[in-house]
């Protein structure tokens, strides 16, 4: 008993620090976020910036309105603190953003309108009903021809590992007293609410629009320059699709 109690009540310490870490200031955090983060109990604080981000919604759609002039509009969704140059970052408020705007709601941009949009890490915390409307909203502001790029935790490959010799689990999740807990950390940290392999990413591709996604390695686009973020390289899915010629 006394090593298994060791080791568990180490991991449980190791986890506890790591969510402090997450939970913790960025240097990316404007200075709502930061007094938020002071100020409101981690369980809140989503909901929180939500309905903050919901009651500058005019405001923030006349930012929108001011941008869809431009001849190449490029949306970077749910971007969190990962600016992207020459991309119109948009994520709630507290984020360091070009357009507050709550994923929620239907995109502030005309259909039709948009050359491309990125988002990574994003689809893993909506629910998969969501995920499915978020999809067929992108579709929607996506010029004919225009550009679907999105990134998600690669699921299959690490639950491939888990069932195989478990060099990719190890490589991300090291040093954990089982196999398991460091798959429990990929489904159940960090509010994931769906989980994605190659083929379900497929299909919600497919469902909202686009007859032909194509899985896609870190930096192999056809946007010309690719938005990926290096630190995601190792656990990220990517998947990249147009959409078709013609389609309003």
């Amino acid at each position: 008993m006394g090593e298994a109690r060791d080791l568990l009540d180490e991991y449980f310490a190791a986890s506890e620090d790591k969510q402090r870490q997450l939970r913790a200031t960025k240097a990316s955090d404007v200075g709502a976020r930061v007094l938020l983060k002071h100020l409101v109990p981690v369980r809140y604080r989503g909901t929180g910036r939500m309905i903050l981000t919901n009651l500058v919604r005019p405001r923030e759609r006349r930012k929108a309105r001011a941008v869809a002039g431009q001849p190449e509009i490029r949306l970077h969704l749910g971007c969190g603190g990962e600016r992207k140059a020459g991309w119109i970052n948009i994520d709630l408020l507290g984020d360091p953003v070009d357009v507050a705007w709550n994923m929620a709601s239907p995109l502030p941009f005309d259909s039709g309108s948009v050359a491309a949009i990125f988002h990574e890490h994003l689809l893993e915390h909506l629910p998969l009903g969501a995920s499915d409307v978020f999809m067929q909203e992108c579709y929607r502001v996506l010029r004919p021809g225009g550009i679907l790029r999105v990134g998600v935790p690669d699921a299959g490959s690490l639950i491939r590992s888990y069932a195989g010799d478990q060099s990719y689990l190890e490589e991300l999740h090291p040093g954990r007293p089982t196999a398991l807990l460091a798959v429990q950390e990929l489904f159940y940290w960090h509010r994931h609410c769906a989980m994605f392999d190659v083929e379900t990413l497929d299909l919600l591709f497919r469902a909202g629009g686009f007859p032909d996604p194509r899985q896609r390695e870190f930096g192999d686009t056809d946007l010309g320059q690719a938005p990926d973020t290096e630190r995601r390289r190792a656990e990220t899915l990517y998947m990249e699709a147009r959409k078709p010629a013609g389609q309003s």
